[in-house]
């Protein structure tokens, strides 16, 4: 009997850790693949973070646990590719009637005719058109797998989610496409480079 009170206690925190693991893998394989998503998404819509957060979220949905629903705003994106200087140095005004919507006048890299283009010419900050043409992301979702005892800052190494608070852990993926439309500052992705 003494055995097993000793005993039992760390078994069942081992149980609920290999659930947690589990629930924890799932949701970073659904992100991996919901980052690839919400990358073609900006690809083909100048960057819009609003519906690559959108096309986020609904890939997470496999990975939702609890009654409620993942919202795109629990999905957090940032640019890393193209940055804010490429922007400055070879930015060009916007195409199709686009309207730059922020402080900078050239808010739009150039899409089309990159075969013809000198790669060796390196003006947006130390790479060519073509490399300022690839879209690089980072998507971050806090996942909180409702499994008791293992969202304790004891049993995660940052539980300090992208909003502040301090439910579940916090897991990023990062995906890279090329560009399909060319891309653009607007108003609306202003905050995420």
């Amino acid at each position: 009997m003494v055995e097993t009170l000793m005993v039992f206690p760390v078994v069942i925190l081992m149980g609920l850790g290999v659930v947690h693991l589990g629930l924890l893998y799932q949701a970073r394989a659904n992100l991996e693949y919901a980052a690839l998503m919400a990358a073609r998404e900006g690809a083909v819509s100048s960057i819009n973070i609003g519906r690559m957060q959108a096309e986020a979220a609904t890939r997470m949905a496999a990975s939702r646990v609890g009654p409620s629903a993942i919202s795109p705003n629990d999905i957090q994106i940032q640019v890393l590719n193209p940055t804010y200087q490429m922007f400055v140095r070879c930015g060009e005004p916007p195409t199709e009637g686009a309207v730059c919507d922020g402080p900078l006048g050239n808010c739009e890299i150039p899409n089309f005719g990159l075969q013809f283009r000198n790669p060796a010419i390196t003006l947006c900050d130390g790479t060519n058109y073509q490399d300022a043409n690839i879209l690089r992301i980072r998507v971050s979702y806090n996942f909180d797998s409702k499994v008791p005892f293992m969202n304790m800052k004891l049993f995660t190494a940052d539980n300090e989610d992208v909003d502040g608070q301090s439910n579940g852990t916090v897991i990023s993926a990062v995906a890279t496409v090329r560009m399909q439309t060319p891309a653009r500052i607007v108003a609306a992705n202003q905050g995420n480079w």
